[in-house]
């Protein structure tokens, strides 16, 4: 089911755009660890300096697209708002850093994926913008204009015949953002099917292809790491 109503700021930041207890916990812990190695009144210019921190925070600015620089919040946004803003960017950043390497693709081109599937998640109950993004790397390793010989399309494969109702006749599955779309909407139907198993509507979105939901999820778990660790970084920097 589709959620119409606007995110608060921390709902929009878990996995599922909703910022989890699991994931403040995370977060906190990583920065009361940094902090530990750090005197108390660390300012965020001595992050990217010669002060020792915790390995997790470490391993956050190592992913940093920029050490230097910190990204802005949204202009306007004060207090938990901009924090969210903070982390929300910083996590993209990471994860386009992230896949950018491990890919060979533009980071611009990558970054605007990554931004389609933070925006379809956030309209959604029970997927995480994670979950899109290593579909799209298993499915077409980033590669929007390709087409397999059962005729899926696209970044996340999705087969138009067997889709009609999701989409209008005028839209192409070659396009990043119809495609995402298209895949939210199919996933979200699988999942309902499924009774929220998300590993069975996994396997039905492969085709029961062999082993497909736990590569999936696997790699989840791994841009949810990079994106908790530089999140975490923001934290730190912001207390």
């Amino acid at each position: 089911m589709i959620v119409k109503t606007t995110p608060t700021a921390f709902q929009k930041f878990a996995h599922d755009t909703a910022f989890s207890t699991q994931k403040y916990l995370s977060i906190t812990a990583l920065c009361v660890a940094a902090c530990l190695c750090a005197p108390a009144a660390v300012h965020a210019k001595d992050i990217t300096g010669k002060l020792e921190i915790a390995p997790a925070a470490q391993l956050a600015l190592h992913e940093w697209p920029d050490q230097t620089t910190l990204p802005d919040a949204e202009p306007g946004l004060q207090g938990d708002q901009a924090l969210q803003s903070l982390t929300e960017e910083a996590s993209k950043q990471a994860q386009t850093k992230y896949l950018a390497a491990k890919w060979g693709r533009s980071p611009k081109t990558v970054r605007e994926y990554v931004n389609l599937a933070w925006e379809e998640a956030g309209k959604r109950d029970g997927l995480d913008p994670e979950l899109l993004i290593a579909i799209m790397q298993k499915e077409s390793s980033l590669s929007a204009k390709v087409q397999s010989r059962q005729g899926a399309q696209g970044l996340m494969q999705v087969i138009r015949r067997w889709h009609r109702d999701k989409l209008d006749p005028s839209e192409s599955l070659f396009d990043p953002k119809v495609n995402v779309r298209v895949a939210a909407d199919i996933l979200e139907e699988y999942l309902e099917l499924a009774d929220g198993s998300l590993h069975q509507a996994l396997a039905k979105y492969s085709g029961n292809a062999r082993g497909y939901a736990n590569t999936i999820l696997k790699e989840s778990r791994k841009l949810a790491r990079v994106a908790d660790q530089a999140a975490a970084v923001v934290a730190l920097t912001q207390s």
